[in-house]
């Protein structure tokens, strides 16, 4: 009887959770996010061959209607280093929309921004305790 039970609820949380995440807008680094972004910029601020680096979640969850993103953008250059490229910051937010598929990506191009540095090798974060 409680593995019934058990079971039962097993089942009805998992629908529940199946279709909350269903439902829920994509990530900051999913495809489908990052192709709207990438529109949005080629639209709206004449940003046609970028780099996005440093994508980070600000906020949102699994589970939440909404995520706000942020990310450091720049314009490709022909034979020029990205360390020496103008970069600016970015932030988006991705709403579910009730009646599409199509989630709602709304885009902020910010200021002049360094390019963030890379994430320092497990080696060289352990040295820095010494």
């Amino acid at each position: 009887m409680v593995s019934r039970l058990a079971a039962g609820l097993a089942i009805v949380l998992g629908a529940v959770a199946l279709y909350a995440y269903k439902g829920a807008p994509p990530s900051c680094e999913s495809e489908q996010a990052l192709n709207q972004v990438d529109a949005a910029l080629r639209d709206n601020y004449h940003l046609d061959s970028i780099f996005l680096n440093n994508i980070r979640t600000l906020s949102g969850g699994v589970f939440s209607t909404r995520h706000e993103c942020s990310a450091e953008v720049a314009a490709i250059r022909g034979n020029v280093n990205a360390s020496d490229m103008p970069w600016r910051e970015l932030r988006y937010r991705i709403e579910e929309s009730g009646t599409s598929a199509t989630p709602i990506v709304s885009v902020t191009l910010g200021g002049d921004v360094p390019l963030a540095a890379p994430a320092p090798t497990l080696w060289a974060r352990l040295l820095g305790y010494l």
